[in-house]
């Protein structure tokens, strides 16, 4: 294995899939549901957008490559660690990584999830816009 400082992306998303194989389903559905989020509430975010290294236009690319991926891998994703990695983490993950981050703080992840994905990713979120689910 890498060292932590050698590895990209697709190094970190494979490693975090194969020690939490159990935690994959779930935090999937959440990233799925944080896509939704966003859709649902464009105008906000474009509102609020203060981010200086990408275009909001270019989150919402993003979003949209991830839902493709989430539709066209639909169980692979958590079935299978490369195809988590390579459908996930390939490319300009930064949507994939806000949503790892952003899952930390909910109640559902794990102590050890949690500080797995701060090792990995990193504690800081890309994106801070609080956005809250629509009934």
């Amino acid at each position: 294995m890498k060292p932590l400082n050698k590895m990209d992306n697709l190094d970190r998303a494979y490693l975090l899939a194969k020690l939490f194989p159990d935690e994959l389903k779930p935090l999937i559905e959440f990233m799925e549901k944080e896509a939704e989020l966003f859709i649902m509430n464009r105008e906000q975010v474009f509102e609020q957008w203060t981010e200086q290294h990408f275009r909001v236009d270019m989150w919402y690319k993003l979003i949209t490559a991830f839902q493709y991926r989430y539709e066209k891998n639909g169980t692979r994703l958590y079935r299978n660690a490369r195809t988590f990695r390579d459908q996930l983490f390939d490319g300009y993950a930064l949507f994939t990584i806000h949503a790892l981050i952003h899952y930390t703080e909910q109640s559902q992840c794990s102590y050890e999830l949690k500080n797995a994905i701060y090792m990995l990713f990193g504690p800081a979120k890309l994106i801070d816009i609080n956005l809250n689910p629509q009934p």
